[in-house]
């Protein structure tokens, strides 16, 4: 499999790192990653790097709960919604045009800076329909 680069994926947003997902490499556990910005998936999210450091050295960590290290990306394109995770902080946050799944449905939020998920806060959510209308039969 061909990965996405380091550089170019600095510069590209989550919708566009998402489209590319097939390309972006799993996170590994005893990897000392160093390039800001490179992409890493795991449990099928995708994350940039915030900041330099050896996997190794966080025994039992994953991108999902180093946050300070990690930032989950979104996408704006419905079809490739992912499954809701919970922002830490400023990071991860939804903002108006992304997208995600939860309970089934596809959701956008209707306010930038979005930290609630879609069964905590409904009016900072339109419902997009189903996950299988949006995004075809999985």
């Amino acid at each position: 499999m061909i990965h996405l680069t380091e550089t170019k994926a600095a510069v590209m947003t989550g919708a566009e790192i998402i489209d590319e997902q097939d390309s972006v490499p799993a996170w590994n556990a005893s990897t000392n990653y160093t390039q800001i910005g490179c992409p890493a998936q795991y449990n099928d999210q995708v994350y940039t790097l915030l900041q330099a450091h050896n996997s190794s050295y966080y025994a039992g960590q994953t991108p999902a709960s180093l946050p300070a290290l990690w930032s989950i990306k979104h996408t704006t394109n419905p079809a490739k919604a992912k499954a809701y995770m919970a922002p830490n902080g400023q990071s991860g946050m939804y903002m108006k045009n992304d997208c995600c799944t939860e309970t089934g449905h596809v959701y956008q939020p209707t306010i930038d800076n979005n930290v609630w998920p879609p069964s905590g806060y409904p009016d900072g959510w339109t419902d997009l329909g189903i996950v299988e209308g949006v995004q075809g039969a999985i």
